[in-house]
């Protein structure tokens, strides 16, 4: 599983409106899950994160034209966003270690 998570500082009213990008991606039949959150203590802060089975499906969930049109400047404008690979999860209380595929940073 990989997470794409990106971090938003001065997003106004972007708790209330979802933002085209966040749609776009949303949309793509790759995109297991996508959550838009607003931060409880100051609504300019918001996240995203977005769920894809694989990396090859988190490239695919982004490779649309108008996905990578509107998605790519928008998360160039996020305060931080980067991709993880999950290395434990927890889902209605059972536990699991997904398979890890992509070599330790650095290596």
């Amino acid at each position: 599983m990989f997470l794409l998570i990106a971090h938003f500082e001065g997003a106004g009213t972007a708790g209330d409106v979802t933002p085209n990008p966040v749609r776009l991606l949303g949309d793509q039949p790759d995109t297991r899950s996508l959550r838009w959150g607003r931060s409880t203590e100051d609504p300019g802060r918001c996240v995203l994160v977005a769920e894809f089975d694989t990396a090859a499906a988190f490239r695919r969930a982004q490779s649309p034209l108008p996905v990578r049109a509107a998605l790519i400047p928008w998360l160039a404008a996020a305060v931080s966003s980067a991709a993880f690979e999950v290395i434990a999860a927890a889902d209605d209380g059972q536990w699991s270690a997904p398979e890890v595929i992509v070599d330790d940073p650095g290596r």
